[in-house]
């Protein structure tokens, strides 16, 4: 379960840790406000006092999905080490720390917020997008890539790289729960990671242990 240290408010984080574990037990349609504040163990009318709608939580969570995605991947990317190495680590992180450690919020992410209302699919397409962002900016500053082809060419790497590891999370951490093959599943994703920005990024990077 996600732990909501950072929030300034103690029972906002908890709210948000009891509406992971509703959502991922009875689903975002089916789970009620009640469901909520029961598993908070506050009153609706507590709930009220944090959250304007289910739809407001909604959008909340996610954007504290994707900062504890970000902040994840940046740890990764920014260490030490040969550049395919990093990027190795940053997926190795994402499929570890987020997808196993973190599986309510993958759930959210990837399959119970789509298409709940027209507010919540722009903040997830814009979630989409800061994280197709970021791994540009990445495959950028590590290759030195200069102007408008460069960039196209770091945005179409990073648009495949997180649409495959999307994939591969809905696939084996979600429809397929419990597998006792997801760190083959991983070892075998990152390899195509690698191989896909071997292409572009400069030589000498290794493989990162399991």
């Amino acid at each position: 379960m996600a732990k909501f240290r950072r929030m300034k408010d103690s029972r906002h984080g908890l709210i948000m840790e009891a509406a992971l574990k509703v959502f991922a037990e009875q689903g975002l349609v089916g789970a009620g406000i009640a469901d909520i504040a029961r598993t908070a163990n506050i009153s609706t009318g507590t709930f009220y006092l944090y959250f304007q709608n289910k739809e407001d939580l909604v959008i909340q969570l996610l954007d504290e999905s994707v900062r504890v995605l970000r902040r994840t991947q940046a740890k990764a990317i920014e260490s030490e080490g040969p550049p395919l190495l990093r990027f190795e680590h940053a997926g190795r992180a994402f499929f570890r720390e987020f997808c196993g450690d973190r599986r309510e919020m993958l759930i959210l992410f990837l399959r119970d917020s789509v298409g709940v209302s027209h507010l919540v699919e722009e903040k997830r397409k814009a979630v989409f997008q800061l994280m197709i962002d970021d791994i540009t900016g990445a495959i950028i500053r590590i290759t030195g890539g200069k102007g408008r082809v460069a960039r196209r060419k770091a945005q179409v790497m990073a648009v495949s790289i997180f649409g495959m590891m999307e994939r591969v999370a809905y696939h084996y951490y979600i429809w397929q729960m419990g597998s006792k093959d997801l760190r083959k599943v991983e070892d075998e994703a990152l390899v195509f990671i690698r191989d896909g920005l071997g292409s572009v990024m400069p030589k000498g990077g290794r493989r990162a242990p399991a």
